[in-house]
């Protein structure tokens, strides 16, 4: 995907354990977002098993790139998560199903769509920023 001559990399496209149970305050979308440095980069990327799926944000000359505006949503459009985000960010849904990712930087945006379901095992302390 490009992005005013930037490129949207998916990792963690990999399938997952069976599903878990979700607490009932949880979000039903949630993203991470985070990334700077290169402490917090590897945490977080260190952790890309854990979550539904993991989204790095690179330009097309390899550079990491921040403040994406970035928008995690069920296909219904009624659960989601949005924020600005980048170098990384990871996603957490509560339940099986199809969901998009859109991605906009300065005039451009891309999206893709995939089935993602709910992490067994969600890490218990996190690097970033959650909404």
């Amino acid at each position: 995907m490009h992005l005013d001559g930037a490129t949207l990399g998916l990792l963690s496209l990999a399938s997952l354990p069976a599903l878990a149970e979700t607490p009932a305050d949880t979000p039903a979308v949630q993203l991470l977002c985070g990334g700077i440095g290169s402490d917090e980069s590897s945490a977080m990327l260190a952790e890309t098993k854990q979550h539904a799926l993991t989204i790095t944000f690179v330009s097309s000359d390899g550079h990491y790139m921040s403040d994406v505006l970035t928008r995690v949503e069920n296909l219904k459009g009624d659960q989601s998560a949005e924020q600005s985000c980048g170098p990384i960010g990871q996603v957490d849904v509560s339940s099986k199903g199809r969901y998009k990712v859109k991605a906009s930087f300065g005039d451009q945006r891309q999206g893709r769509k995939g089935k993602r379901r709910p992490h067994p095992d969600p890490p218990k302390s996190t690097t970033g920023t959650i909404i």
